[in-house]
């Protein structure tokens, strides 16, 4: 029974890579074809494709290409037997922070923000964006801790969940202060107090290093 464990493990982790593969494609062809509520709400328009450049949709693409890296090694691991590569468990690790990230930001910022302003909590959580923006990232998480091979990851594993929030500053800072072109959707600068923003992707560089560290440390102990 104990020989069977890691290879039920991989099992289920090749069932839900492939769901986070499916849902994301779908989830993602939804969004950018009709919107989500919480937009048709604000907006009254249907009209999603501007919904491509928001960290909550990118973020939940990485997890899907992860992801589907991820099922083809799964699946070659049960035919052959081979390990799945460390670096795309490390992968895995960068885009379940980054996603992780976009559901505690929705859930502990954003829906509150809407909820203040006198709009409806769940809007962020209803439709497709519910496995956007809670089920895929806790999903993913759990599949990291519970459900990778057991090998032991270390701290500096961790700063590779830098690269996706700190790769998006650049951008969102470009076209929100600097050329203006996009509307601060997240709002990072509390309503134009643009120097607000620095500080606030320092905060959520580190609550991502944060929740890295935290997948790898119960990770590490079930490993154990």
């Amino acid at each position: 029974m104990k020989e069977d464990l890691p290879k039920k493990r991989t099992l289920w982790f090749t069932i839900i890579n492939a769901f986070l593969v499916v849902t994301t494609i779908i989830v993602t062809y939804i969004t950018l074809r009709f919107g989500t509520v919480a937009g048709q709400v604000d907006t009254g328009t249907t009209y999603g494709w501007m919904y491509i450049i928001t960290f909550t949709v990118q973020s939940n693409i990485l997890l899907g290409l992860v992801a589907l890296v991820n099922l083809i090694l799964s699946i070659r691991s049960l035919k052959l037997n081979k390990p799945i590569p460390r670096a795309a468990l490390v992968w895995y690790l960068v885009a379940s922070s980054a996603a992780m990230l976009t559901a505690l930001t929705v859930i502990f910022f954003l829906a509150p923000i809407r909820a203040i302003g006198g709009r409806n909590y769940f809007d962020m959580l209803l439709g497709p964006m519910f496995f956007f923006h809670f089920f895929n990232p806790f999903l993913s998480a759990a599949a990291f801790v519970y459900l990778t091979p057991g090998i032991k990851f270390a701290r500096p594993d961790c700063f590779f969940a830098l690269i996706p929030p700190v790769a998006y500053a650049a951008p969102y800072i470009l076209n929100v202060i600097i050329l203006k072109n996009w509307p601060d959707f997240y709002h990072f600068t509390f309503g134009g107090h643009y120097i607000a923003i620095l500080p606030v992707f320092i905060i959520i560089s580190s609550i991502t290093f944060g929740i890295a560290s935290l997948l790898v440390k119960f990770h590490n102990h079930r490993a154990r």
